[in-house]
């Protein structure tokens, strides 16, 4: 039987020191997160010129904090500007945010929004949330790849512009760029 001396002992830490940190002294390679690269969760579902011709604003103002997404969009010669609204979750299926708008006293219809992307036509099921009580308010919520809300306001609170036209059209707009 040989003797193990301290220059195997050595030896022996250096290897182990290798095996544990890799064959390369480069670091690893950072992670992404999901939320990280999905537009949809940092207040990206669509461009500012997007949303300014679908509402037909003049100006349109971000005021963007993941996850919740705000735009004031200001129509010159009309008496009303537009809150916008958007939201993405994962978790959220439609049937809670469904029983959720129910409990709180609000509308809800059934929906389907069909869009031709690439060559294929992309359908996805959604719903209204109307307020009974403000005409100006709609929402449109749509199941793809997780859940995404558009909120419309009309702060005088009157239904024209219809908050709910252009809730749809900002939800059929953003199907078209989900991941």
């Amino acid at each position: 039987m040989t003797a193990f001396s301290p220059r195997d002992a050595g030896v022996a830490v250096i290897a182990v020191a290798a095996l544990l940190t890799g064959c390369s002294s480069d670091p690893a390679p950072k992670a992404v997160s999901a939320a990280e690269v999905n537009p949809l969760t940092q207040c990206e579902p669509l461009t500012n010129e997007q949303i300014q011709q679908a509402v037909h604003a003049d100006t349109l103002t971000a005021h963007t904090t993941p996850p919740v997404c705000t735009w004031q969009a200001e129509r010159a010669g009309v008496e009303t500007d537009l809150t916008l609204t958007f939201t993405f979750t994962e978790h959220d299926s439609l049937q809670q945010i469904w029983d959720r708008a129910r409990e709180d006293g609000y509308d809800t219809e059934h929906l389907t929004v069909t869009r031709e992307a690439l060559g294929t036509t992309i359908t996805a099921t959604g719903i209204y949330v109307r307020d009974p009580r403000d005409l100006g308010y709609c929402q449109v919520s749509v199941a793809l790849n997780g859940t995404i809300t558009w909120r419309v306001q009309n702060p005088s609170h009157t239904p024209a512009p219809d908050p709910c036209a252009i809730a749809l059209e900002l939800a059929t707009l953003t199907i078209d760029l989900s991941p």
